[in-house]
């Protein structure tokens, strides 16, 4: 095996990164190289190849002085630890969107030892540049068990619940069918709601509406609480354009000619992924636009594109349940070494805790979520 790093993306074919991302739109090239262009962050790509030279392995990772993201902020996500706030982190796999994933050819004969290699580079890295810790954060069940026995915390760390909607059959027609009569009657009223409107739908190119799009993002995130300036969210909207617009479609809603609502999304191989919903609050939103755009609309998207998943994101897991989604947990793990001393015990109470707001949110659909490392994390 060969191990190289990278300080830019444009030195790793997008065929061969995606091919390790499976599908994955947070894992792929195009977010990698969004994720680039933030100047708050040192980018590597750590590369496995082996004797003929194929990618078998690969990690981004990303050494961030001041961490802006609480959900990324170590510190923040592991408070039992007594992190210091601030000061070097190394953030390895996308450092936006959760939905991380080892990039790992797992049906190659030596994926094994390309894993090894692999973490024991991100390790060097990480003693090099951070004080010797390596940050793996928002894992899915699967790639989390196996980096387990290079963590050095005995348990994952529960962080978020996704959610993804698999999607059965050719149509929309079949979504329906498979779901329960409640669900059906949801989906039904809430697209007749939206058809009485009188709303124009357009499906637009992210290139060509990124800029209005700005502002209704920001809308809507001030109406939920949080933070955002028009400016900011049409600059984030600018670069996300640039780097990930080939393979973007915007669902919009408007009146006459003004748009009111939009939700992004993005097609890969495998998922449409629903990355962005803005809406222009003066106006009320009571029309069911959230789950028109961000829901349905995609799902006939994915259907036309021939793939078979939407994925919806992390948080407010009762709407998404109740039309159909499943929960995915995702978890955190630390390689490398330095750590001060852990207290296991406090981390399962914390588990215990994320998972108890989790489960109150599940309400009685229990069987929307499996997951076989909580019992691990939870004892």
């Amino acid at each position: 095996m060969n191990v190289t790093l990278a300080r830019t993306l444009a030195e790793v074919p997008l065929a061969e990164w995606d091919a390790l991302a499976g599908g994955s739109f947070y894992a792929g090239h195009d977010w990698a190289a969004y994720q680039e262009l933030d100047p708050h962050a040192r980018a590597y790509y750590v590369l496995v190849r082996d004797e003929e030279g194929a990618l078998v392995a690969a990690a981004s990772a990303y050494l961030v002085a001041r961490e802006g993201s609480g959900r990324y902020r170590p510190s923040t996500v592991f408070p039992d630890l007594g992190l210091a706030p601030e000061g070097p982190v190394l953030l390895v796999g996308n450092r936006r969107g959760h939905a991380n994933r080892l990039l790992l050819d797992r049906a190659h004969p030596h994926a094994d030892r390309a894993l090894d290699q692999l973490v024991a580079a991100v390790d060097r890295l990480a003693a090099d540049e951070a004080g010797g810790h390596a940050w793996w954060l928002y894992l899915g069940e699967e790639d989390a068990r196996r980096l387990l026995p290079y963590a050095r915390l005995p348990r994952p760390r529960l962080l978020a619940a996704d959610c993804a909607i698999s999607l059965p059959g050719d149509g929309f027609d079949d979504y329906l069918a498979a779901a329960t009569g409640n669900q059906r009657r949801q989906i039904r009223k809430d697209r007749r709601t939206f058809l009485d409107a009188g709303y124009t739908y357009r499906a637009e190119a992210f290139r060509d509406v990124w800029r209005p799009m700005g502002p209704l993002i920001a809308s809507h995130q001030s109406h939920h609480g949080h933070q955002a300036a028009d400016e900011a969210m049409t600059e984030l909207m600018r670069q996300q354009a640039e780097t990930c617009g080939r393979n973007a479609t915007v669902h919009t809603c408007g009146r006459g000619p003004a748009m009111v609502g939009c939700a992004l999304t993005f097609t890969t191989s495998t998922q449409i992924a629903a990355r962005a919903y803005g809406f222009d609050h003066s106006r009320g939103a009571s029309a069911a636009e959230y789950f028109e755009l961000f829901y349905y609309r995609p799902i006939e998207q994915a259907y036309a594109a021939g793939v078979r998943e939407v994925h919806l994101g992390i948080g407010t897991l009762q709407p998404k349940i109740r039309r159909g989604a499943r929960v995915l947990l995702l978890w955190g793990l630390v390689t490398g070494a330095g750590l001060p001393a852990a207290d296991d015990g406090a981390a399962a109470v914390l588990n215990r805790d994320a998972w108890e707001r989790t489960a109150a949110q599940l309400g009685d659909r229990p069987d929307a979520l499996s997951d076989t490392l909580l019992p691990l994390a939870l004892a």
